[in-house]
């Protein structure tokens, strides 16, 4: 029997107040821009992970003396609802408006946990988005543990996933 992967539990990023932050930025901006709920469930650890999910966005997760990867990851159907909720306008699945809406409240998700954690003291740098369908998703720099905080969509999984290098 192989034991669970392992994160440094002592890692400022594997902080609860962390969690909580992602979790709260991902439910009020989903509240706020799009009417949609989220519900989040137990965060958990994975080695070598790999997203279920059809659309990924990453952004570079950067402190004074900490690095790593944020990533949202979301089923196209998720993805379509939310987006076509913003704009009140019909997505197509394939299209760069399903990628550019993902950016756009990804960011939202992401600038509301930066507010509340660099009023605690992390001091995270700004992140552009990078929209991406998973397939083309970008391999981690290093094969280290991830967090991942599931949460539910419209009744689908979706995950924030915060990968330390």
């Amino acid at each position: 029997m192989s034991a669970a992967p392992k994160i440094n539990i002592n890692h400022p990023f594997m902080d609860r107040l962390v969690v909580l932050s992602f979790a709260n930025g991902v439910v009020e901006a989903l509240k706020t821009m799009s009417d949609i709920s989220a519900e989040f469930e137990k965060p958990f650890a994975a080695l070598n992970w790999r997203s279920p999910s059809d659309v990924s966005v990453y952004l570079t997760l950067n402190s004074d003396s900490y690095k790593g990867r944020l990533v949202f990851h979301f089923p196209i159907g998720v993805a379509k609802a939310i987006i076509e909720k913003i704009t009140g306008s019909e997505v197509q699945e394939d299209s760069d408006d399903v990628l550019d809406g993902v950016g756009e409240i990804s960011n939202m998700f992401y600038g509301a946990a930066k507010t509340k954690l660099n009023t605690s003291g992390f001091n995270l740098t700004m992140s552009i988005p990078k929209p991406c369908w998973t397939k083309s998703l970008p391999q981690p720099m290093s094969d280290s543990t991830c967090m991942l905080i599931p949460f539910k969509v419209l009744n689908e999984m979706c995950y924030v996933e915060i990968v330390l290098f």
